[in-house]
């Protein structure tokens, strides 16, 4: 079994929350939006006041807000799970059926196989739960041994890790 205390703090959190955010969103949704706007600047300064400007306008509009959005959503969240956790200390217990999670705010346990991937980064891991759900890990609190031990439970539990 392998236990430690983790500590968070806002900066952690941003950070994770961008990470996420970024993993999510990626260069390529950058890309498609740049691809929306270039023909919409080209009917605008032609003078163009068609149904496709409309179309791409709102396209653009709602490209650009559904990320925002997503961001301050999941930085709205992690923030109040923060405040809930009144101490921003956590208490992880790995063993080899589960991963265990307590703070002030609650006590969870999960089964290896609920987590389906691990970002890793260099300072925290996102231990995703679902398409929209993580669990962030400072790297500062776990030991070396812990962080492999974390892994391989993963992906022995049909995870990935990246």
């Amino acid at each position: 079994m392998h236990r430690a205390t983790l500590r968070y703090d806002r900066t952690l959190i941003r950070q994770a929350v961008t990470s996420f955010w970024w993993r999510v969103v990626g260069l390529r949704y950058v890309v498609a939006l740049a691809l929306v706007a270039g023909p919409l600047v080209f009917l605008v300064r032609g003078g163009n006041a068609s149904w496709l400007f409309g179309v791409l306008a709102s396209v653009l509009a709602l490209g650009i807000v559904l990320p925002v959005a997503l961001y301050a959503i999941h930085y709205r969240h992690s923030l109040l799970r923060l405040d809930a956790m009144g101490a921003p200390l956590g208490t992880l217990e790995a063993s080899a059926t589960s991963l265990s999670l307590s703070s002030g705010a609650g006590t969870t346990t999960l089964p290896w196989s609920a987590v389906s991937e691990v970002w890793r980064f260099e300072a925290y891991w996102l231990l995703l739960l679902s398409k929209s759900q993580f669990v962030t890990l400072p790297l500062a609190d776990l030991t070396p041994e812990a962080a492999e031990f974390i892994r391989t439970r993963v992906l022995a539990a049909g995870g990935k890790v990246s």
